[in-house]
């Protein structure tokens, strides 16, 4: 299993180095203009395996492009991730990554203090960006738009619930996303069961979640988005009770310590992105904004991913749910099918 996990990574990072090689063919920028690239994570190291995804990320592209890749764990608040950011800078950063909704509020002012440097956020940006910041956003609303699909197509009652973190306009609009794909399969589904966790903790608020999940599951539904961070394990408990209900977790494999209650994820794949922006950086790219989507693989469904075979999910055992998924998917890739 590892070897066949290690394979597809290796198979993802040779397309990676496609991308950078033919970048490379319209600019003289090479890897030695870029050595070092530092992660700055938004807290101490703990077990989330989204914020993992920045210390892979700039593992993968260091080696790709020949460079040095150091992670920065921060103290939990704004002094700590500053003092991290200045570290990262004092040590001779030529690119430093961050991932976090915590960043934000640095973004006005540390990259101004090293105009040399290029910074990479991932999912956060500001008004207008310095020159040296460059902002990843993901089109989440093309695999979450497939996870209403399938939500719909394995749904029984035909009542479908989705439990947000915090409801603001990035969060939003997947999830509106998420209810146009299952009312394309199923037009008559029930998807009035919509909430939003809020608090000081949106996306580490399992007590909260778990309320919310079992009203729900005490009104009939049987198919939950989950979208709230680690608060999802809260949305887990509470199936762990209900013999019919299921989710579809959101962001990372969620599937192999929810067996049987999490049939798939919609996947952000936050290494990509990192590599992705990377090779756009060395190929000489000057662009604040940059996004992907399913064509660049940075999201997807875990169900009908490359790696699929080994992510425990039970959706693999319904091939006509994954073949419908699977069209729709290339349909979206090749702009035959437009989500919003």
């Amino acid at each position: 299993m590892q070897t066949r996990i290690r394979n597809t990574t290796i198979i993802r990072a040779v397309l990676l180095m496609i991308t950078f090689m033919l970048s490379m063919t319209n600019s003289p920028a090479t890897a030695a203009e870029a050595q070092k690239i530092f992660y700055v994570r938004p807290a101490p190291d703990n077990d989330d395996p989204y914020l993992q995804q920045g210390s892979d990320g700039i593992k993968q592209a260091a080696q790709m492009y020949q460079m040095q890749a150091t992670t920065l764990a921060s103290q939990a608040d704004r002094a700590g991730r500053q003092k991290q950011l200045k570290n990262a800078i004092r040590l001779g950063a030529n690119i430093v990554v961050m991932i976090g909704y915590e960043f934000r509020e640095l973004l006005d002012t540390v990259p101004h203090t090293a105009p040399n440097v290029r910074f990479v956020m991932l999912e956060q940006c500001i008004a207008n960006p310095p020159p040296n910041l460059l902002c990843i956003s993901f089109r989440e609303s093309e695999a979450s738009y497939l996870a209403g699909m399938e939500a719909a197509l394995v749904s029984a009652s035909g009542k479908i619930g989705v439990i947000g973190a915090v409801k603001t306009p990035l969060k939003q609009k997947p999830v509106d996303a998420f209810i146009a794909g299952a009312k394309s399969i199923r037009p008559d589904a029930d998807l009035n069961h919509v909430v939003w966790i809020e608090g000081n903790q949106p996306f580490n608020d399992t007590g909260r979640a778990e309320v919310l999940a079992k009203s729900m599951l005490a009104d009939g539904v049987d198919m939950i988005y989950a979208a709230a961070g680690s608060s999802n394990n809260g949305v887990f408990k509470a199936l762990a009770g209900n013999s019919k209900a299921r989710a579809i977790g959101n962001y990372v494999n969620q599937c192999p310590k929810n067996a049987g209650k999490v049939i798939d994820n919609m996947q952000v794949h936050g290494d990509t992105a990192i590599s992705l922006a990377v090779a756009a950086i060395l190929g000489g790219s000057t662009a604040t904004r940059i996004e992907y989507g399913l064509k660049e693989g940075a999201v997807s469904l875990t169900g009908i991913s490359t790696d699929a075979a080994y992510s425990d999910c039970d959706i693999l055992r319904q091939r006509p749910v994954l073949q419908k998924l699977r069209e729709a998917s290339q349909a979206i890739i090749k702009g035959k099918l437009k989500v919003e």
